[in-house]
């Protein structure tokens, strides 16, 4: 796992090999950190997870229109895996894909490991930091403290507020939120919207 935050200039610029920094089943079998064993009512899917090549640059000041979030990398996150937002690609149901994820709710597409989900290797019902968004915002986990579970968020999944890392100062922030599709439900990352104009990455699809 390699992932190297650099807020020294106007951007905030991330590098990430995308690998978790934990033992998981999607690792190749020769590998040190592959794991025997899957969570129980879940099914692997067949792909292997690799080394990635990511280079996002995120404005360190959040400005202009958001938009909607294509498929592959919309943020890394503190361990380098990548952000993937709340949809599966054509033709598939991300409540389905829920089924293949991992016990710290990753799984590959192709050989990119990637969190959909609110990861409990990171964030578990908590107020955690878990990383920053290609618009340069940061998302956190489903709390504002350590008590107060967020629930008035605006359409792109985030509001203005104090958080643990602002120093008392309110900005604009992501959380980790609950979504259903009547049927079935998760706490996905992202709402599927940035907020301001998202940078560019490369190694990101």
């Amino acid at each position: 796992m390699q992932c190297l935050f650099d807020s020294s200039g106007p951007n905030v610029v991330v590098e990430a090999d995308g690998q978790p920094d934990y033992l998981t089943a999607y690792f190749d079998t020769s590998n040190p950190c592959y794991e025997n064993s899957f969570p129980d009512g879940r099914n692997k899917n067949p792909n292997v997870l690799g080394e990635q090549s990511i280079a996002m640059s995120a404005p360190s000041s959040p400005s202009g229109g958001g938009g909607a979030m294509a498929l592959g990398t919309v943020g890394v996150s503190v361990n380098g895996v990548s952000i993937y937002n709340n949809a599966a690609a054509p033709g598939d149901n991300i409540y389905d894909e829920v089924q293949t994820f991992d016990r710290c709710e990753g799984h590959p597409a192709g050989t990119s490991y990637h969190y959909h989900t609110e990861p409990p290797s990171i964030s578990s019902s908590d107020n955690h930091f878990i990383g920053v968004m290609r618009d340069g915002n940061p998302v956190y986990g489903r709390f504002d403290d350590s008590t107060t579970l967020e629930s008035a968020l605006d359409g792109n999944g985030g509001h203005t507020h104090i958080t643990e890392d602002s120093d008392g100062v309110a900005v604009y922030h992501y959380h980790v939120n609950l979504q259903t599709d009547g049927t079935d439900s998760a706490y996905f990352i992202t709402s599927g919207t940035y907020n301001n104009t998202a940078g560019p990455c490369t190694g990101c699809n």
